[in-house]
């Protein structure tokens, strides 16, 4: 089952799959712990979902967690954390008038998008209503925190899914806040984007007994 001809890929795949999750979890745990009003929402879901035990996974719906999906689609747009992907040309093609030769090392900010106005409009504003019809501003190429294309990331399902479980999870057990209460949010770029080591949260309210 794994490739022979890249043995350090396949064995390295979960490592990055997970350094991935953890980055973009702390994007949401900053935006969810810094938005009161949204960290209540959030709750609801979560309360909804968990008081009465494990929820199965046909619980996940998309109608189940409208707004933890919302929200976390917008971290992604505002808190891409692969912001862009290097790539080497294989076939020499002309891009907007531009000749790229076969063996150019290209550099593709495919999320430069997330911050342009005729995309998303106040691009810089966290606004989780950009995914409610008629606006479903995610529903074109200019979303792409995964990539786009037969180069979007493989396991963005399973990103999506495990960002969801979690952020539930610590939005039923607990009540967190940004510390320092001042702090200003900074960005560390390697391996992968994520807020700088300045970024503590602390524990505000435990809200129920964890299980056992």
């Amino acid at each position: 089952m794994v490739p022979e001809a890249n043995l350090r890929f396949a064995l390295s795949a979960a490592l990055i799959a997970s350094v991935y999750l953890g980055d973009a979890l702390s994007f949401a745990v900053y935006a969810m712990a810094s938005q009161p009003a949204l960290y209540d929402r959030i709750r609801s879901e979560a309360d909804a979902l968990f008081d009465n035990g494990d929820p199965d996974g046909e619980d996940f719906t998309l109608s189940s967690i409208d707004v933890t999906h919302r929200f976390l689609t917008e971290c992604l747009r505002m808190y891409p954390i692969v912001p862009m992907s290097m790539r080497d040309v294989i076939n020499s093609c002309v891009v907007e008038g531009y000749e790229i030769p076969v063996g150019a090392r290209i550099f593709i900010a495919q999320t430069a998008s997330h911050y342009m106005d005729d995309v998303f409009p106040d691009p810089f504003s966290f606004d989780i209503d950009r995914y409610l019809p008629p606006r479903n501003e995610h529903r074109s190429s200019g979303y792409a925190p995964y990539g786009l294309g037969t180069h979007r990331c493989l396991g963005s399902r399973w990103m999506e899914l495990q960002l969801a479980v979690n952020v539930l999870m610590i939005a039923h057990y607990f009540t967190l806040e940004v510390s320092p209460e001042n702090y200003k949010l900074r960005f560390s770029p390697l391996p992968s984007m994520k807020p700088s080591k300045k970024l503590k949260f602390h524990i505000a309210e435990q809200k129920r007994e964890l299980p056992e």
